[in-house]
């Protein structure tokens, strides 16, 4: 028979709980809709530029910047929504720590995407 302990934090160690499952799959989810964003807004954008230029309404300044700014902010909600659904389960006593890092992860990716995507996609936007 094991014995059941609980940590001076709250957490129930040997407990079946589903939360770190949760977490993880919140996490990878929330990441790849955010970088497939990315990738997509590169593209697009990339369509905007000399000869390929195909629509010129959806190469405008406000809709390059939506295309640059976009993957950043999926993935700040993400890491926000994490970080609430921590809170809540640390008060409700649970195991919180698999939702606190993915909520760092998200932000993380988030700094990467915005460092990455727009430079490339509204730089020229931003600039002038």
């Amino acid at each position: 028979m094991q014995i059941q302990r609980e940590c001076a934090g709250g957490d129930r160690l040997g407990h079946e709980d589903n939360e770190v499952q949760s977490a993880v799959r919140f996490a990878v989810l929330a990441a790849v809709a955010g970088v497939v964003f990315l990738i997509v807004a590169a593209l697009w954008a990339s369509t905007c530029k000399g000869a390929m230029a195909i629509d010129t309404t959806a190469c405008g300044a406000p809709q390059l910047t939506i295309l640059a700014f976009g993957a950043p902010l999926i993935l700040l909600a993400a890491g926000c929504r994490a970080f609430l659904r921590t809170y809540r389960i640390w008060r409700s006593s649970g195991t919180w720590w698999a939702w606190q890092g993915a909520g760092w992860f998200l932000f993380v990716l988030m700094m990467v995407t915005l460092t990455m995507g727009v430079p490339p996609i509204a730089g020229p936007v931003l600039a002038g």
